[in-house]
């Protein structure tokens, strides 16, 4: 789906470039003067239009949030909506950079620009962070150490007693960025401990010469396993985290953006900037 998105965004970038080259590459002062000045500024029955269809792209973007608070229902998959937030989200601000001609004349314009950039830059870097953060990996150690305790009996028990005594960090939800960031290398130290917590257990508890070489070796691969796994747990508790207070910032960016958006709305719609309605 990343494909597909770049590739239709590439389409509709190359599409509004190719339509309006010659306009939009010219200095403000002399756009008046260019034939497509009543088609293609922000007032023109086009660049209005892309305004007009960007913000209802961007409206439709939110229907993620609604999807997100209904998850329970079988709507589709949230990797799925995720994409088609990004799809949308994305194509609605390059429709809405080209309703503005690349111009911000008024400082409602400049507001308006300047929190949808914020809204797309916030956006991006949290679905870096979504693809970033593993899932959670309680049920892959259940079985890892279940597999280790039917080829040596007794250590799955005392290394599931050991990590225990060594918990994931509670990383809570209402956290702000900055103190999640600030927990960070706490974690680290965490999911070393855990590591090291399987380690010793086998140094410790297995007894080499009660295996043949294949069941020894089996051991030592699930061993190694569980290792990746423990930390996995801590790296997966920590993106997490760091994804929920992510969006928090960027549910207030999106608000900022929203607002700024009726306001510019409304002072068009007041000065008579009102599309095909006008005419």
């Amino acid at each position: 789906m990343p494909v597909v998105t770049v590739l239709l965004l590439g389409i509709l970038a190359a599409f509004l470039a190719v339509q309006g080259w010659g306009y939009y590459t010219l200095p403000i002062e002399s756009r008046i003067e260019h034939e497509s000045y009543r088609v293609l500024s922000p007032s023109g029955t086009t660049g209005h239009g892309y305004g007009i269809v960007g913000t209802l792209l961007m409206l439709t973007n939110l229907l993620y949030l609604v999807r997100r608070r209904l998850a329970k229902l079988s709507l589709g998959s949230m990797r799925r909506w995720l994409d088609l937030h990004v799809l949308t989200g994305l194509g609605g601000s390059m429709l809405v950079a080209f309703h503005s001609a690349f111009q911000l004349r008024t400082p409602i314009a400049s507001l308006t620009a300047g929190s949808l950039c914020t809204v797309v830059l916030t956006g991006l870097v949290g679905r870096y962070l979504y693809a970033l953060a593993p899932a959670p990996a309680h049920e892959a150690i259940d079985a890892s150490l279940t597999a280790l305790g039917e080829l040596a009996p007794g250590i799955d028990r005392e290394m599931r007693r050991r990590l225990a005594a060594v918990p994931v960090p509670p990383l809570l939800g209402t956290a702000s960025f900055t103190l999640t960031l600030r927990a960070i290398p706490r974690c680290h130290g965490v999911a070393r401990q855990r590591r090291e917590v399987v380690r010793m257990t086998i140094a410790e508890r297995l007894v080499p010469d009660s295996l043949d070489a294949h069941d020894l070796a089996e051991v030592r691969h699930i061993a190694r396993n569980v290792e990746r796994l423990v930390a996995r747990e801590v790296t997966s508790a920590v993106g997490a985290a760091l994804l929920r207070s992510w969006r928090g910032l960027h549910r207030w960016m999106a608000i900022v953006m929203l607002l700024s958006v009726a306001v510019h709305i409304g002072v068009a719609w007041y000065y008579g900037y009102r599309w095909l309605l006008s005419e």
